[in-house]
């Protein structure tokens, strides 16, 4: 690098990096990327730059050998964010991060430049793996099956050796859907044999027990969610009713505190916002409801209908940080819609084009701006939201006979349940 170049990246770094750590949205998606990177790329971190480069008085940070810059802001996480995002990238990460509001490296780098690659093929049930979803925070993966099953896996380090520890028999038909309690150690499976059953997880998560079967629904359980704090299950099913269950305060049980009707037709798909007080539920009908939960969770309003979809909606997803739903259909689309300030409205605002078949399942990624939908054509689609996050971009298809997918809350792990009876893991 030329000695002027020098002087220009010194003289613009400091406030480059100020004005990124201002950001809160920022700081937030940090945190999780960070994890990401080192330990996908350990080495090439201690390549660029020494270990005790930071000086926790100063803030001051070694950017490869050239540069030694003082940072214009406070505290440690604002000097470990400037350093990995220097040493990585350079002056070009931190201005990604400026322009999308996000972690720039989490969206390059999670899944190798928005790729993946298939490291594991889990084979264990006997029939199509409906659902897969993975422990908020232990390394268990939940998957179930019109084996009529619930299968437990214990992710190792070495997810290549991931090994099914549990098998959970106790429904008497297929099983369509898994949820795991945001904080509680308990599962909660939906099946066709029209019940719901709480799972209580051992201690060491190798085994499970059912500890309450839910059946007040009269026709099959096709999707089952926990709310993100509060004590609430919700379930969805082909009678075109949703039933929210308040948890016991040892959650070993559950009674039906509300019957929310307003579908026309069977119930396929639902999801609590993470944060607002709201559930969104998808339906045969061709639409989505909202509907704003009461504020001791004893039952729900049905704030806002949305169309646009011209054939049912099989799976639904909010964003975790983002005003955002997506919503993917057996019209072989998926939408993006906008939600409004004070959540009581959703506006319309981008159809992804790509699939050939059903889209059954859609889930944004944890922290970065990524999208993933599955579809009956035997595809995973990845989709890179933009800035605004009112469209996105299809930047990897992968290959699988799928039916449902989902995010590892914090590892560059991608899961997918198949019709050929296996769940693939892409890193």
């Amino acid at each position: 690098m030329n000695p002027s170049a020098v002087a220009e990246r010194r003289r613009r770094n400091p406030q480059l990096i100020g004005d990124l750590v201002a950001r809160p949205a920022f700081l937030h998606s940090f945190q999780a990327a960070v994890k990401q990177l080192e330990a996908v790329f350990p080495s090439r971190y201690r390549c660029f730059f020494k270990a005790n480069a930071l000086n926790t008085t100063a803030h001051r940070v070694n950017v490869c050998s050239e540069n030694r810059l003082l940072l214009m802001t406070g505290g440690r996480l604002c000097a470990m964010l400037a350093r990995r995002l220097l040493c990585f990238n350079g002056e070009c990460a931190v201005r990604d991060a400026l322009r999308l509001g996000t972690s720039a490296l989490s969206r390059r780098h999670f899944f190798r430049n928005s790729s993946a690659t298939c490291v594991a093929t889990l084979a264990a049930h006997s029939r199509y793996v409906s659902s897969v979803a993975f422990h908020p925070k232990k390394p268990v993966l939940a998957t179930g099956s019109w084996d009529n099953t619930v299968k437990l896996w214990l992710l190792s380090s070495n997810v290549s050796s991931t090994t099914c520890v549990a098998t959970l028999v106790g429904h008497s038909s297929c099983v369509l859907s898994v949820s795991f309690h945001p904080t509680a150690p308990l599962l909660a499976s939906g099946s066709e044999d029209k019940t719901v059953k709480l799972w209580l997880l051992s201690s060491d998560n190798s085994s499970a027990t059912c500890v309450e079967t839910l059946t007040r629904h009269r026709s099959p359980v096709t999707s089952v969610a926990f709310h993100h704090t509060a004590p609430l299950l919700a379930s969805g099913s082909e009678d075109k009713t949703v039933k929210l269950w308040l948890l016991s305060s040892d959650n070993l049980s559950a009674t039906c505190v509300a019957t929310l009707e307003g579908h026309s037709c069977r119930v396929l798909s639902l999801a609590f916002h993470p944060t607002a007080p709201l559930l969104a539920t998808g339906s045969l009908d061709k639409t989505v409801k909202l509907w704003l939960l009461s504020s001791d969770n004893s039952s729900a309003t049905c704030v806002a209908t949305l169309e646009g979809h011209s054939s049912g909606v099989l799976s639904l997803a909010f964003h975790p940080t983002a005003p955002l739903l997506a919503t993917g259909s057996s019209d072989e689309t998926v939408r993006l819609w906008l939600l409004s300030s004070d959540n009581l409205s959703a506006t319309f605002v981008a159809t992804l084009e790509g699939h050939s078949d059903y889209v059954n399942s859609v889930t944004f990624h944890p922290t970065a701006p990524l999208l993933a939908t599955g579809s009956f054509d035997n595809t995973v689609k990845l989709w890179l939201l933009s800035s605004d996050v009112s469209s996105a971009t299809c930047v990897a298809t992968l290959h699988g006979r799928v039916t449902s997918a989902a995010f590892h809350p914090t590892e560059p792990l991608l899961a997918t349940g198949c019709r050929d009876n296996s769940v693939k893991l892409w890193h």
